[in-house]
């Protein structure tokens, strides 16, 4: 005698149960996922951040310990990744040191620098240092280690994002970043004067009530940003 043997289907109640844990582990996974892809590009950035500062160590050395400026004025223009320059521009003068543009690449900053100096670059160096005050040498910075240098930098064309208090500003090509974005997990990373690099927290401004679309950010505690270490 053949027993007939039927294949029992899924019912709805067990079909509902396993899309539920599939959405449970969906949901407690994408956010795992996207935290180790993050850590992937601060680990990134930090290595850009690590060669620019041994770029500048080397040139330190060879020009008399002289902070690089935002830009140099040039007697002729010159050309440079193929686009044709009056000004020499702080990560040109440090370019021979690293050998690479593609240091000035973050890979969260959501811009792809190919060398042109109208584009905006992931990062700025401290104005404070390298503008308003040029040709400072490494003698009058009081605190080279606590002294921000070159950090991750954003700038906006909305006015909207420029209403507040924080007088901190970036130099990126020719223009100017007034804060250091969130881009690493709520924070960034900072080279200092002595070429060492860090990530930080970077909190925001409370004091902000602009309508742009930018979150506005203060400097973090213990960074300082001017050569006397005032503040």
């Amino acid at each position: 005698m053949t027993l007939l043997h039927t294949r029992r289907g899924f019912t709805l109640i067990e079909l509902l149960v396993v899309i539920a844990i599939i959405a449970i582990l969906a949901a407690i996974l994408f956010p795992v996922f996207a935290r180790a892809r993050e850590n992937a590009r601060k680990t990134t950035c930090m290595s850009n951040c690590k060669q620019m500062g041994n770029a500048l160590m080397m040139y330190y050395q060879d020009y008399d310990e002289h902070i690089p400026r935002r830009y140099f004025d040039l007697p002729a223009p010159f050309t440079y990744n193929g686009y044709n320059h009056s000004k020499l521009l702080w990560y040109m003068a440090l370019e021979p040191y690293h050998k690479s543009t593609g240091v000035m690449n973050c890979p969260s900053s959501g811009k792809v620098w190919k060398g042109n100096y109208l584009t905006d670059t992931a990062y700025g160096i401290n104005a404070h240092l390298s503008l308003w005050d040029g040709d400072r040498t490494l003698a009058q910075i009081q605190y080279p280690a606590d002294t921000l240098i070159i950090a991750e930098a954003d700038w906006t064309r909305s006015t909207a994002d420029y209403g507040f208090s924080n007088s901190n500003f970036l130099a990126i090509p020719f223009h100017v970043s007034r804060f250091i974005p969130q881009r690493h997990m709520e924070g960034a990373n900072i080279v200092f004067v002595d070429g060492h690099a860090k990530w930080y927290k970077i909190p925001l401004d409370p004091s902000y009530t602009g309508s742009g679309s930018v979150k506005l950010t203060m400097p973090p505690p213990g960074v300082k940003w001017y050569a006397d270490g005032s503040k």
